[in-house]
């Protein structure tokens, strides 16, 4: 595999769901533990190709939440994967497994060269069901990091609260017959008002009686009620 040179790779952003996919993990330090974390949070098979394992991982490898494929990698080793992820300190090995991946039709992602590689990973933080992720397509983690910590102090837990609340609206909105138009009208007009500021702010009760203008012409006010203080006993902020 030749190293791109003159141009800039620009990644389709895209959020993917790998829950029981099994991805390849080759190489298990530092960085490749936090990549077998990751995977495993979203539910993902890993396959793991490593000579030395921590404490963690051979506890995993144990419990047989991670499949320990050996010591040395092996192209058969791609057969089924649906990512791998070249994290050895060994560039030339790493880009064997790229090339080997992408002759495969496997996105790869480099821990060395992420320009080699077919896919970056995003510096993410999570507020509930809300996912942001930031990419400098592998030219600065480290501002991309800074830009992820500058907005985790701006995106608190309420709008964790805010896109749940949404969400369960939307869906009770249709059971309560609104016609997709009309649904689409509140929605839009509720995600308007600064409810997450209000809720940072403590103006909790303006936050609810602006919720109860905005949908009762289609919801009794029995069920808002009903559907925001079960949401208050899931968030906090």
């Amino acid at each position: 595999m030749k190293k791109r040179t003159g141009t800039q790779v620009h990644y389709y952003p895209l959020f993917l769901n790998i829950e029981g996919r099994t991805c390849l993990v080759v190489g298990a330090g530092a960085v490749g533990e936090r990549k077998v974390k990751t995977l495993l949070k979203y539910g993902a098979k890993v396959r793991l190709v490593a000579r030395e394992l921590s404490t963690w991982i051979e506890r995993k490898c144990s419990e047989k939440v991670v499949t320990w494929a050996g010591e040395q990698y092996e192209r058969s080793q791609l057969q089924g994967v649906s990512l791998a992820f070249a994290a050895t300190d060994d560039f030339d090995l790493n880009r064997a497994i790229a090339a080997d991946a992408c002759e495969l039709g496997v996105f790869c992602n480099m821990a060395t060269e992420p320009d080699l590689g077919t896919f970056v990973v995003p510096s993410v933080f999570e507020r509930g069901t809300l996912s942001v992720a930031i990419s400098t397509s592998g030219l600065s983690p480290a501002a991309a990091k800074l830009l992820r910590q500058k907005l985790e102090a701006e995106i608190g837990p309420e709008w964790g609260f805010f896109i749940r609340l949404l969400g369960e609206l939307r869906e009770r909105l249709k059971y309560n017959g609104a016609v997709e138009k009309q649904g689409r009208k509140i929605l839009s007009d509720l995600a308007a008002v600064p409810i997450p500021e209000w809720l940072r702010q403590g103006q909790v009760d303006k936050a609810f009686e602006k919720t109860i203008q905005t949908c009762r012409t289609v919801m009794p006010e029995a069920e808002i009620r009903a559907l925001w203080e079960n949401l208050c006993n899931l968030f906090s902020w």
